[in-house]
């Protein structure tokens, strides 16, 4: 049961928390046993100090994140990880504003800067702490890069000429540059690279787009779906694998796909004009959205075929997972979402639940629960006071304490409450004799992930006449 949208209005000034899944076996009085169980848990990424919205598109082995964070300065590129949370990338000294598209295991980073307004931007390089223009192929006056891979190798698209006809597919390395890899055609888009130096993207073709799969100076035309008019490749695995969208020539069908060495392209299902698959590991297992106006993440496996990502997390978080736009080859799936507890759309982490580690830093973790009994004229006033503490034992203030209460008669109220500057929150009901239980469903803090494996999680007690 979610609580309720009047309940919940109070929560709506938190500005970024961290949400993980509580799905393992708490610690307590009693066993929980009211929480759903789930695939994923759901870490919020949170935002840029000052921003209100963000989005998680790429993630390397390590579990680092990138993406963009959004304000009212605009768009800034970010990297989210574990040790130090999400920080801010540099833009260009003309080039301010700035997204971020993918991030190798040595950290390097790559995407876009641009200036506002008509400023489409430059494709930028983000390493060891500098941000280089990566610059554009020929007159070019844009450009944006798309993948890196772990040898430096970076690719994306750039126009080739001043005007805005003439986008052309682009492999930059350290050592050759800029280097077009669709000179022939009317257009051209790169979207990943593996280590084997694979790339996939889309490019005219005779009746549309096509995806390709480029390697060593050669382009592989990946073709269509039947019944399809264009291919867009969007990933690519260390298999040559590839994973993109097959579109009718009105628009108004599209289709997830797999190309894989063998087989060719693999319809992977979707219903309606728009599915997307974004993101694919080294299982083959692929993510992407499905839906326009009511867009929703999905998972493709060979063994559960293509699933909507929110049927596999606890609904009782309040998250409606808007898009999955990468997968790493432990699972570990980003994207963004809405959370009904904050009023948000935030960056979001999925890690399947049986892998999820320890928090060992920035941990919320409820410590205690007391209750305490008043008489009142009519029945019993039940209050619980919740501690919450972080990994050093230190109480955390404004802190929102997200609970459930079971009263005598079996009935169910959410509650939710702040902590108070010692870390404790009280919450309240009333009520005749029996048993009353109060289980906390989540803890919400900026910057702070909620660990339920070392909470106190429930309570019970029982009141007499």
């Amino acid at each position: 049961m979610r609580p309720t949208v009047a309940l919940l209005s109070a929560a709506l000034a938190l500005s970024a928390g961290s949400f993980a899944l509580a799905g393992r076996g708490p610690t307590g009085s009693e066993p929980r046993g009211t929480t759903p169980s789930a695939d994923y848990t759901v870490q919020d990424l949170g935002t840029l100090q000052g921003d209100t919205s963000s989005v998680a598109w790429a993630i390397n082995a390590h579990g680092d994140v990138v993406g963009w964070s959004t304000g009212p300065g605009g768009l800034r590129a970010f990297v989210f990880k574990d040790d130090g949370g999400m920080d801010a990338l540099p833009g260009l000294p003309d080039r301010p504003r700035t997204v971020a598209r993918d991030i190798n295991d040595s950290g390097d980073v790559v995407g876009s800067a641009n200036a506002g307004g008509v400023d489409i931007g430059h494709a930028v390089l983000w390493s060891g702490g500098s941000v280089r223009d990566l610059g554009t192929l020929g007159a070019g006056a844009y450009s944006e890069a798309w993948g890196i891979n772990n040898l430096g190798q970076v690719v994306g698209y750039s126009s080739v000429s001043g005007g805005s006809f003439g986008t052309h597919a682009f492999l930059y390395s350290p050592a050759a540059g800029m280097v077009d890899l669709t000179p022939t055609s009317d257009a051209g888009y790169a979207a990943d690279i593996n280590d084997a130096g694979q790339v996939t993207g889309y490019k005219t073709a005779p009746g549309g787009y096509h995806a390709f799969r480029w390697q060593d100076g050669s382009a592989e035309d990946l073709g269509v779906l039947p019944g399809f008019a264009h291919t867009f490749g969007w990933a690519i695995n260390a298999a040559g694998q590839v994973a993109g969208s097959s579109a009718s020539a009105s628009g108004n069908s599209e289709r997830l796909f797999r190309f894989v060495d063998g087989s060719g392209l693999q319809n992977l299902g979707g219903v309606g004009e728009h599915n997307v698959a974004l993101g694919i590991n080294a299982l083959g297992h692929v993510v992407g959205v499905k839906g326009n106006s009511a867009k929703r993440a999905v998972l493709y496996t060979d063994a559960a075929g293509l699933q909507d990502l929110n049927t596999l997390i606890d609904p009782s978080l309040g998250w409606v997972l808007l898009a999955a736009n990468d997968i790493n080859d432990a699972g570990v799936i980003v994207g963004y979402g809405f959370n009904s507890f904050t009023g948000k759309t935030h960056a979001v982490r999925l890690r399947p639940a049986e892998s999820v580690p320890e928090c060992s830093f920035h941990c919320l973790r409820s410590t205690a629960i007391q209750f305490r009994v008043r008489a009142q004229r009519r029945g019993r006033a039940v209050t619980a006071r919740v501690t919450v503490r972080d990994e050093n034992g230190a109480g955390l203030p404004a802190t929102l304490v997200v609970a459930r209460w079971t009263r005598p008669d079996g009935g169910e109220r959410d509650d939710l409450a702040w902590t108070r500057a010692n870390g404790i929150a009280e919450l309240a009901t009333t009520g005749t004799s029996g048993r009353y239980s109060l289980t906390i469903v989540n803890l919400v803090r900026r910057d702070y992930t909620f660990n339920p494996d070392r909470s106190v999680l429930f309570k019970s007690i029982e009141v007499r006449r």
